[in-house]
């Protein structure tokens, strides 16, 4: 190695030989609040599909396709520029930048008063969430140790959870109660989203993505901040393991990725995000909407949704110390077939009229969303330093025009003059989606406890 790869190599080498977190828990805070309002935002449109919204901006029932797929198709746009944005220019800037989208997004729907207007708005919230997600996971993934790295994810992840169990509560609240109830919920996440902005700008850099600019310096002060907070908790720090190379970045962080070590890697993360993405839009997007012509009220379909959503915070808490136990691919795969249940008891639970088996499906669902985030760590570890941001933006964002393609699905298998047969049959057709998606994730490689250098070159 060359004495600028043997530097890199060693600031790299430091901050894997970290025992335990090396950064305080206000970091995750400013961080996991980003998921917060990522995953409130993603659920509050499922809500307000059945909301006076619909009458009173006049939406059809392609309109809720269309509006549902433009948050979508935003994802993907957003997650690709913000994230090359990111690889480019630094993770913080890249947490700043969604922060703003979001608020400007959620204030649009919150103010919308007519379909074009929320159909852009939800448009520019989209870009917003797709990149945060990205650049959420690619920054955490950088700052922690190799030992640890799958349980921190996981924990940042306990503000998303807390996001997705509230919001059924907040809607059983809000929309029920007042015919714009539906504003306020867009205009809680807009409020949120400016009170991150700020705090994010307290973030430092990612060392490792200043290392592969060659600003050696500023990485050291990072490195030297995150060993002297480990220092004050345990003492002495462990020996330095072997510093390992990473190649500098030399052209286009896209072009980084087309060759036989990460295109196969990239195909693969795409087509298991495909479908997945196809079960978590469908249910989250539409179960309400199926539900209730099926024969449940919005009330009671809220609340029994509500209530299974307590599996968000059970799942992020059982996760967390397995996270770096099992390999990771396999974690994933097991959250996956736990969906796949969940989602056959919604198609039980339309057939039987029950709710005692809607809350089963729900709490099975909300756990099995939870339990699956170490599919984020894992895709952000497939990719090196130098376009890990990009990589996991193409994988995730591409990978949710499952998402975008599945509203229209629904359109056409859902008929709401035969809810209860067509209902049976869309539950059915997304967990048949899960099961391909399961199988496709088993074909990646492995990455538990591998420094991300071991991994990715």
């Amino acid at each position: 190695m060359s004495d600028r790869e043997l530097k890199a190599g060693e600031l790299r080498a430091r901050i894997d030989r970290l025992p335990i977190r090396p950064y305080p828990v206000s970091w995750m805070v400013i961080i996991g609040l980003g998921y917060f309002f990522a995953f409130y935002d993603i659920l509050i449109l499922s809500f307000s599909f059945v909301s006076p919204m619909v009458t009173q901006l006049r939406l059809s029932r392609l309109n809720l396709s269309e509006i549902a797929s433009a948050s979508l198709i935003g994802y993907i746009i957003g997650a690709y520029f913000v994230s090359t944005v990111s690889d480019y220019f630094g993770r913080r800037w890249g947490l700043i930048t969604n922060a703003i989208l979001i608020a400007i997004g959620s204030i649009g729907c919150a103010l919308a008063g007519n379909f074009y207007v929320l159909i852009t708005s939800r448009f520019i919230a989209g870009m917003g969430i797709g990149a945060e997600i990205a650049v959420i996971n690619t920054y955490i993934s950088e700052i922690t140790p190799a030992g640890i790295r799958g349980k921190m994810v996981q924990l940042t992840y306990l503000a998303g959870a807390l996001g997705f169990a509230v919001t059924p509560f907040i809607a059983l609240a809000l929309i029920p109660l007042s015919p714009v109830g539906w504003r306020w919920m867009f205009g809680i996440s807009a409020v949120v989203a400016f009170t991150v902005f700020p705090l994010r700008t307290l973030l430092p850099e990612s060392p490792r993505w200043l290392v592969i600019r060659g600003r050696f310096n500023e990485a050291e002060a990072v490195v030297k901040r995150l060993e002297e907070y480990v220092a004050r908790k345990i003492g002495t720090l462990p020996p330095t393991p072997a510093p390992l190379p990473e190649n500098f970045l030399k052209k286009f962080p896209t072009a980084e990725l087309f060759n036989r070590q990460y295109l196969p890697r990239l195909i693969m993360a795409i087509a298991f995000w495909f479908f997945d993405y196809m079960l978590a839009y469908g249910v989250i997007g539409f179960a309400p909407y199926i539900l209730i012509p099926a024969g449940f009220t919005f009330t009671s379909a809220t609340w029994y949704i509500a209530l299974g959503s307590i599996g968000y915070i059970v799942g992020a808490l059982s996760m967390a110390p397995l996270a770096d136990r099992w390999e990771r691919k396999y974690l994933v795969a097991s959250a996956f077939s736990i969906a796949t249940l969940a989602v056959f008891l919604y198609a039980l639970a339309v057939y039987l009229l029950s709710p005692v088996v809607l809350t089963i499906g729900a709490f099975l669902g909300a756990f099995a969303t939870a339990f699956a985030v170490p599919a984020y760590t894992y895709t952000a570890e497939l990719f090196p330093t130098r376009a890990r941001a990009t990589g996991f933006a193409l994988a995730d964002g591409i990978g949710h025009l499952g998402g975008a393609v599945v509203p229209f699905l629904i359109y056409l298998v859902f008929d709401p003059a035969k809810p209860v047969t067509t209902g049976i049959y869309t539950f059915v057709m997304l967990g048949i989606f899960e099961i391909i998606a399961t199988a496709i994730v088993l074909t990646g490689p492995r990455t538990t406890k591998l420094r991300l250098e071991e991994i990715s070159k």
